[in-house]
């Protein structure tokens, strides 16, 4: 599995806040409409630690994560992430094959 992995500070002050809130859902779906994104899954930091938000968009393939990255659609998604304040950063990942499978419980 590939990832591309959006990193970013939320915004703190109120109007990029409430900005940032009202279209996260929004951004959420459009993401995981771009061609062969298979799950979308968003962590927050605990503590203070800056990037506050990580966002891990997962595809079957390195060659699918690398044509969505670079696709318009995502584009579009961090375009709007900076104009509530959010600069991102965007990594393309792969999962090591040095993890084991995940326990099922």
């Amino acid at each position: 599995m590939a990832y591309i992995m959006i990193q970013y500070d939320r915004p703190t002050d109120t109007q990029h806040w409430n900005n940032y809130n009202r279209h996260v859902r929004d951004w959420i779906a459009r993401l995981l409409q771009l061609p062969g994104a298979v799950s979308l899954v968003a962590y927050r930091t605990a503590g203070k630690a800056s990037p506050d938000t990580f966002t891990m968009l997962e595809f079957h393939s390195m060659e699918e994560a690398r044509q969505a990255a670079t696709s318009e659609p995502m584009k579009h998604v961090l375009d709007e992430l900076r104009s509530v304040g959010a600069v991102a950063k965007v990594l393309l990942v792969e999962r090591s094959p040095f993890t084991p499978e995940p326990i099922l419980a």
